[in-house]
């Protein structure tokens, strides 16, 4: 029986989710219903080459034949407002009908802000820095995602890396949801194994991020039990073999993970993660996956009664197996489990607390102080 909820929630998913093996051949049909007709011109936005080494970039564009298509090929990892911006300027050159992103979580975040700024005018980062606020829908947009775990084609929001300035701004806005997530396993199949670990533990550990939060409700409860138990079943093998029954589970479970988390936001590993990338060019969902055992230890005596199922999903009896398992996936999957070997040291510690998103933590179950952040950050290294 399930207790212990809000007595009112509320659940948002405005994005149509296509999923399936090969679905990427329905993407005319697609980007037919987004603009509600046929002979739309499109804006396609993806990386500089990864899917052309890989044959993937002709076959869509001989897929898009009958469109006008303008590929904008700038999509960078950790995208700042500069990219956005150049970004903008091509698309609103184009004047397309839709906007389409394949690719990672970089692509499809650069490409669904271009989309909503195409009808909210100034640069993007007078919206990072709320200086402007979205006010009207954007341009019909389709994330295609090729990796497992940024969930970043159900999501209604973006990350700014600013470098100059050692920060990061989130947009978000339910107008920057997407129209349609096209998810076809197939596209992950080339993932290499580092890419693999790391975007899937970004969407592991936003679940349980999700389901300790002050907001969980039983939908988001119910999609986060289901993506636990889905990487903790695939992500090794995933990462080991490759194979395609592993990673079709992973994508699915990296898509159920953003559904859940667009209505119950993560919060305190992916607020500590911002000084990893910051200063150290740590992957994202490494460095969101580092500090995972450790706040999964500090929460969960805060939701004691929402530990059983947690402990069935993940394949477990208790807080220590829980914290064992967790961290065995991270090394079995090739990722680093402490701070040291991300290359921080104790000398490091001030200037990375300065840097943490510490807003984000205002969902976390438990108070978090600056010395007991640092404490755990020190047993960590």
């Amino acid at each position: 029986m399930v207790t212990n909820f809000p007595a009112e929630f509320g659940f948002h998913v405005p994005t149509r989710i296509v999923f399936g093996e090969g679905s990427l051949a329905r993407l005319p049909e697609v980007i037919d219903e987004a603009c509600g007709g046929t002979g739309a011109s499109v804006f396609l936005v993806t990386g500089k080459h990864s899917l052309k080494a890989q044959g993937i970039l002709d076959r869509v564009l001989g897929s898009l034949g009958r469109f006008h298509v303008t590929h904008f090929d700038g999509a960078v990892p950790f995208p700042a407002s500069q990219d956005v911006d150049r970004a903008l300027e091509a698309c609103r050159r184009a004047d397309p009908d839709a906007v389409v992103a394949i690719g990672g979580g970089s692509a499809m975040d650069l490409a669904k802000l271009t989309a909503v700024l195409m009808a909210n005018p100034g640069p993007s980062i007078e919206y990072g820095k709320r200086l402007r606020t979205i006010e009207q829908p954007g341009l019909p947009f389709i994330a295609v995602p090729t990796t497992s775990g940024s969930s970043s084609e159900v999501t209604p929001g973006m990350a700014m890396w600013q470098w100059d300035e050692n920060t990061s701004y989130n947009v978000r806005h339910t107008y920057m949801f997407p129209t349609v997530a096209l998810v076809d396993p197939d596209l992950t199949m080339s993932m290499p194994r580092d890419l693999a670990a790391a975007s899937g533990v970004d969407a592991f550990s936003s679940a349980f991020e999700s389901y300790w939060a002050t907001g969980a409700q039983p939908m988001t409860d119910t999609l986060a039990l289901g993506v636990v138990r889905m990487f903790a079943e695939n992500l090794e093998a995933s990462c080991r073999d490759g194979g395609r029954a592993a990673r079709a589970a992973c994508a699915l479970a990296a898509t159920m993970s953003g559904v859940g988390y667009s209505n119950c936001p993560p919060n305190v590993c992916h607020a500590f993660s911002r000084p990893l990338t910051i200063f150290w060019r740590v992957a994202h969902g490494q460095a969101v996956g580092v500090t995972l055992p450790a706040f999964l230890e500090r929460n969960a005596p805060a939701i004691a009664h929402k530990l059983p199922p947690l402990w069935e999903a993940l394949g477990v009896g208790g807080l220590d197996e829980a914290v064992a398992r967790v961290t065995s996936i991270m090394r079995n999957c090739g990722l680093e489990t402490r701070l040291g070997e991300l290359g921080v040291s104790e000398g490091d510690l001030d200037r990375y607390l300065d840097v943490v998103a510490w807003e984000r933590l205002a969902t976390m179950p438990t108070d978090l102080s600056r010395q007991e952040a640092r404490d755990l950050l020190k047993s960590l290294l």
